[in-house]
This record gives structure tokens, C-alpha cells and sequence, in this order.
């Protein structure tokens, strides 16, 4: 899909492979059944937002479905206050975090994790927020009214035009208000990967990592990127068509086809076209919201998100933190003693045939994803088929969190965006919700084509570079298996072609022989992707010289 190969055929030969790949149907165990009712149980606080002395009560709903699974059971709730102290009463206004435990009179146990605030001071339940009178909001909360400014697009998003009555009982709004308290306080505005939910995540992950004794574990501190010794790697740079390799025209006639694309298209996009790390392409098609499209607007790329949590995953391996045919489980502590067939690896992960397609698609906003995972556990067909899925890379990035501490939007920043240059990329989770431009995913792109490093940093060694690339996957999937896929790329082994597909009909492609990369971000596909997309892949070609 990242190829010049036509995007409708594409989907279309993705779609039988996972056909081809699905296992005969056969009866639901009633067990399996049972469990599925369960994983969709929440618990709720009523309200997740209080302003009394006292912690609200809780409960499992729907408690039918708890019942079905566990039989009779009790409900345990402990809490630690914002410095990860466990008490028994709210004392103070701010965030706590309840560990809820499920406990089975037959002696099974799982735990669910949520996010709870106390006010300062009550609400009215009439009360309805607009853009401007979040400052009620503020004093009952005890927060400066600043950090409402500084975020103002995630708490707009998540209270404006609701009543407290109906806020108060949305545990999305008790992780904005403990992120905003989590949050430094003062400076200028901040980007997604460090707003208040990225700093709510990282408490979670502080807490779990004590609670599970995992950071006594895994003390090593992740160190990446890495200085490069010896001579610096290619950067994507501004230069002439001649250093690209590329003929004189080359640029005027890549630019000639996607004007003509822009113009029988409704859907804008920006392109990036790099060789020998020298941009050759950089611009802008199309109108988006009734205004041209620019270079900084973000587009979706998607499922290239997968790539780039992979990449995360291969930094630990790089450093011997991980390994890619290790059990999960040693890992995240909460799978520990669950029976098994067959256990999880992290090659399973992130090479799709882990069998966790066949289970909920968890949030990575989820403090509890290994809990969920530890319920369904001893029914995941685990190293059947290769079933395309996101709850693989959830699950990796839990493992990310367990081993290094940090939470994984944070990981991001310090271990990837800022060191590449990325100041335009949003990316918090780990399967598809990177928002980008063309220019930063070409800064990643070439750092791929370079086997991991980019200018003076090294991200990861060559070698471990090569452990992601495409091959077929005999090691998970059997001896007689034809599909190939690698640790978050898709490519065929030997062509020195990889990347990813998107479902946004982006490009994210890189030529190891023709030391290309080739971007071009796009929120949809859009009229007449099928026209067009060779006839940009043709300019690129009939252009190139050595």
C-alpha cells in the first residue's frame, strides 16, 4: 500500500489475505462468551468528580455480566493521593487514584484502575460551561485559571456545552482535571504529548510500576538517542536536483501531475519526496476547511503510528531491555501465573499473530489494559494466523511504559520527536492517532533509510534495524507459512522497499536502493486516488538518474 501499487487493490488483497488467514468457525465456549460480557463491565464512581470528604461509592456495571464471569464477589478500593501515598479520605482537593479489586468468592482476582477528583468547593449542578466561564470551574477545583488557557483545547473539548450534573459523572473529566493539577503550572502553551493527560498517564505508570514491583525490576534508565560515532548520517536537507540524483525537471514535473490531482480531487494533501536525504518535493495541494492547504497543517497518518511505536519498542531491544521473542509476561506482572497454551511474545505483538484480534480494541488511555488482557488470557489463539490489529501494539506499548517508566506520549517527545525535529507531530498512542506533516515523517523516513541513525544520534544499531525489516513469518506462524511482515513494516523481503499502509490513504515509502522516501499526508482517499497515484509514482521514477 506504500508502493506504487494501486491503493483499491491494495485494500482489496489486504482483505483477502485476512480472509485467507482466518481460522474455520467454531462454537463460542460459553466461558469465552462470559468473558467478553465482562471486559465490557466498567466501574463507576458516582460522581468521578466530588467535592466531599469522603471517597464516592462504586459500582460494576453492568453487574450481571461480573456475576456471569466471576460468580459472587466483593469489591475492594484502595487509593493513593497525587504523591502516590495510599490514604483512606480524600483530605485534600485534587486527584486520586483508586485501584479497584474484583474479588471472586472462589479466590480470583482483577483489578480495574480509575481516575477520581475531589473539588475544593461545590458546583452547581445547573451550571453549563462555554469558552469563556471555566473559571468557576477553576475555583472549585483548586487550579490556577491559567491551566485552562494553556489547554484550553482539551478542556473545551471536554466539558464545553455540558452541564455539571452530567460532568461530574464522566471519568474523562476527572483525568483532565488531575492531569491539569499534574501538570507543571506557567509557561507558554504545550503540545499534546505533555498536555494533562499525558501527565495523568505518566502517574498511572508511576503508580503501577510501584504497586507491581516493577520498578525494582527495571531500573536501567533508557538512554536514546544515542550520540553516532564517526561520520554523521544523511539529514533531509534543501539541495539540487542534481545532488537528488534526479534530472533537472524532475521537480517540475512531479509538481505537474499533483496539481492535476489536486484539481479532480476533494480531498488536500502535502507531499514530501526525498533522495540521497535531499528534498526534491516539498509542497502543499488542495484546499482543507475552505483554506489552502499549508506545509504545518497536520494530517492522519494513521496505522504509520504502528511504525513508529515499533520503532519505540526496537530503542529497549537496542539497549537489551527487551527482546522480541521474550514473553510478555515478564513484562507486565498482572499476566503472571494465568494459564496458557501458548504465551505472548513481543514478535507477536508487532507482527500481528498474537490472536488479540479477536478481542476488544482497548484505549491506550487505559491504565488497566494488562489487567483486561489478563481476564481473556487462556482464550487468545495465540500464533495462528496473522490477523491485522491494533490491541497488539496497546499491549506493547504497556510493556514501553513497564520497562522504561515513562508513559508513552512522554516517550515519544524525549526518545523520538524532539531529537528527529518533529515539532509538527502529534502522537500519544501506538496503532493510529499520529497527526503530522510531510516533512517531519520524511525526517523519520530517512532515519529509517539510514538503519536507525540521523545526523550525529543514533536511535538504534543497524542490527537491530534489521530485525524489523519484512521476512516471512516461519518463527511465529509455522514452516509453511508465505506472509511476510516485520516489526511494525510491511515490504517484501529483499526488494529494499518498506513501509506502511494507512487508512487514510497516506504514503510513508522508503527505497533502500534507490535511497528514496516518498511522503505524502492526507487525511482520506479522496475522488480519483486510483487515476492519480501512479502518475505521481511515475514522475518520481522517470526522473531519477543515479
Amino acid at each position: 500500500m506504500f508502493r506504487t501499487a494501486n491503493f483499491t487493490a491494495c485494500c482489496f488483497l489486504l482483505f483477502s489475505l485476512m480472509c485467507e488467514a482466518a481460522a474455520p468457525v467454531e462454537p463460542i465456549d460459553p466461558k469465552e462468551v462470559a468473558i467478553r460480557d465482562f471486559l465490557k463491565v466498567a466501574p463507576v464512581f458516582h460522581p468521578f468528580v466530588f467535592d466531599s470528604t469522603n471517597f464516592p461509592a462504586v459500582s460494576l456495571v453492568p453487574d450481571k455480566a461480573v456475576r456471569a464471569f466471576v460468580g459472587d464477589y466483593t469489591v475492594r478500593t484502595t487509593f493513593y493521593d497525587p504523591k502516590l501515598n495510599l490514604v483512606t479520605v480524600p483530605k485534600k482537593p485534587g486527584p486520586y487514584a483508586a485501584v479497584v479489586e474484583i474479588q471472586a468468592k472462589n479466590g480470583r482476582t482483577t483489578r480495574r484502575l480509575v481516575t477520581v477528583y475531589r473539588l475544593a468547593r461545590p458546583m452547581a449542578p445547573s451550571e453549563t460551561f462555554t469558552e469563556s466561564n471555566f473559571s468557576q470551574l477553576a475555583k472549585a477545583s483548586d487550579l490556577p485559571s491559567s491551566e485552562f488557557g494553556r489547554q484550553f483545547g482539551i478542556v473545551t473539548n471536554t466539558v464545553r456545552g455540558r452541564g455539571w450534573s452530567e460532568v461530574a459523572t464522566d471519568p474523562r473529566a476527572a483525568r483532565l482535571l488531575a492531569g491539569l493539577s499534574l501538570s507543571p503550572h506557567g509557561g507558554s502553551p504545550i503540545r499534546k504529548n505533555s498536555d494533562a493527560f499525558a501527565m495523568e498517564r505518566q502517574w498511572w505508570v508511576d503508580l503501577k510500576r510501584r504497586l507491581d514491583g516493577t520498578d525494582q525490576m527495571f531500573t536501567q534508565k533508557v538512554k536514546a538517542p544515542r550520540r553516532l560515532a564517526g561520520k554523521p548520517a544523511p539529514v533531509v536537507r534543501e539541495g539540487t536536483l542534481a545532488e537528488a540524483g534526479m534530472k533537472s525537471d524532475t521537480a517540475t514535473k512531479i509538481d505537474a501531475a499533483l496539481q492535476a490531482w489536486a484539481a479532480d480531487t476533494d480531498q488536500a494533501f502535502a507531499v514530501c519526496v526525498v533522495r540521497h536525504g535531499v528534498i526534491v518535493l516539498h509542497h502543499a495541494y488542495g484546499e482543507r476547511d475552505g483554506h489552502p492547504m499549508t506545509l504545518t497543517n497536520k494530517s492522519w497518518m494513521a496505522s504509520v503510528t504502528k511504525t513508529m511505536s515499533a520503532c519505540q519498542m526496537m530503542v529497549l531491544v537496542d539497549q537489551g531491555l527487551a527482546r522480541l521473542d521474550d514473553p510478555i509476561e515478564k513484562y507486565l506482572p498482572a499476566l503472571r501465573g494465568v494459564e496458557v497454551g501458548k504465551p505472548i511474545t513481543l514478535r507477536h505483538l508487532y507482527t500481528h499473530t498474537s490472536g488479540l484480534d479477536k478481542w476488544p480494541a482497548w484505549s491506550d488511555e487505559s491504565a488497566d489494559v494488562e489487567n483486561q488482557l489478563a481476564d481473556c488470557y487462556p482464550f487468545v489463539q495465540v500464533g495462528q494466523v496473522w490477523a491485522y490489529n491494533g490491541q497488539g501494539y496497546t499491549t506493547g506499548g504497556k510493556i514501553i511504559e513497564s520497562i522504561s517508566g515513562e508513559a508513552m506520549p512522554l516517550f515519544y517527545l524525549k526518545h523520538f520527536l524532539e531529537p528527529l525535529g518533529c515539532s509538527n507531530t502529534d502522537v500519544i498512542a501506538t496503532h493510529a492517532d499520529a497527526m503530522t506533516t510531510p516533512l517531519d515523517m520524511a525526517r523519520f523516513g530517512q532515519m529509517l533509510l539510514n538503519r536507525g541513525s540521523y545526523g550525529r544520534i543514533q536511535f538504534f544499531r543497524p542490527e537491530t534495524f534489521e530485525q524489523m525489516l519484512p521476512k516471512k513469518l516461519t518463527d511465529v506462524l509455522g514452516p509453511d507459512v508465505a506472509k511476510t511482515f516485520g516489526i511494525g513494516l510491511d515490504g517484501q523481503p529483499g526488494s529494499g522497499k518498506f513501509g506502511h499502509g494507512t487508512a487514510s490513504a497516506a504514503t510513508f515509502s522508503i527505497d533502500t536502493k534507490q535511497d528514496l522516501v516518498v511522503i505524502m499526508c492526507r487525511n482520506s482517499i479522496g475522488k480519483n486516488y486510483d487515476k492519480y497515484n501512479g502518475k505521481f509514482w511515475k514522475a518520481i521514477q522517470d526522473g531519477m538518474e543515479k
